[in-house]
């Protein structure tokens, strides 16, 4: 492409000099003044040719990359368990699960002086790939009691993808993750990242914990032990795949 736009350049700079011969033989000093500035500015446009085609081809290249970043999501069916930690007692507990193809945005605990319930905002991922409007929650995971209930929120656009906190015999903090869905997917090992509103226990204690999801996974569910109040936590994660890739 480059040597034929060189090609067609070397004609215009010939049949412009042809131009101005004629202009200058034949024409009174004004007009040929104003002829010679109408031609030096179309020769100034076909120059600028070249760099306006690499222009668009570049358009072209981004269009495409960003069209195949965003392209179709599913959330994967398997759900993989990472501990977040907490004690040993209690005994396994009703698991808050999204629905299918559905990904965690938020999440919900409620406490009297522990974690008591602790449950689950998703939303659908839609055919196109980016996030829908509407949010369900989850069944609750844990032991009744408690009455305040603190909440947490990623930020919009982007989805829980692991929690951060503290914990002992027990769950004394949790700090939700957050990721965009689509950065998710391309299974990046750097991506942006936010954290929700912390939530604690009353005297929270303990010792750092973290759960994150594989790489290129999201929070869809949590599973816990619980006895009168929850013991002992697991982060559900599932995949997100590429539809065009499976």
């Amino acid at each position: 492409m480059a040597n034929s736009l060189g090609t067609d350049r070397n004609h215009s700079v010939t049949f412009l000099r042809s131009v101005v011969r004629k202009v200058t033989a034949q024409s009174t000093p004004f007009l040929s003044v104003a002829i010679l500035c109408l031609i030096a500015f179309a020769a100034l446009a076909a120059a600028q040719y070249p760099n306006q085609e690499r222009d668009r081809d570049q358009d072209r290249d981004r269009d495409r990359d960003r069209a195949f970043n965003r392209g179709p999501v599913r959330v994967a069916h398997e759900r993989m368990t990472v501990d977040f930690g907490g004690g040993n007692g209690g005994r396994p507990s009703p698991d808050a699960l999204c629905e299918e193809n559905f990904v965690a945005v938020g999440f919900h605990v409620q406490m009297g002086e522990f974690f008591n319930n602790a449950w689950l905002d998703c939303v659908h991922v839609r055919r196109d790939g980016d996030l829908g409007s509407e949010v369900s929650m989850t069944e609750k995971t844990g032991s009744p009691g408690g009455s305040p209930i603190q909440d947490a929120f990623c930020p919009r656009g982007m989805v829980l993808r692991g929690f951060r906190g503290r914990v002992g015999a027990s769950i004394d903090e949790a700090v939700g993750i957050c990721s965009p869905l689509h950065e998710i997917a391309e299974r990046r090992e750097r991506m942006p990242t936010e954290m929700t509103q912390p939530v604690m226990r009353p005297h929270a204690g303990g010792h750092p914990a973290e759960a994150v999801c594989p790489i290129g996974s999201v929070v869809t569910g949590f599973h816990s032990n619980s006895g009168e109040y929850i013991d002992h936590l697991w982060v559900l994660c599932s995949e997100l795949r590429r539809a065009d890739r499976d």
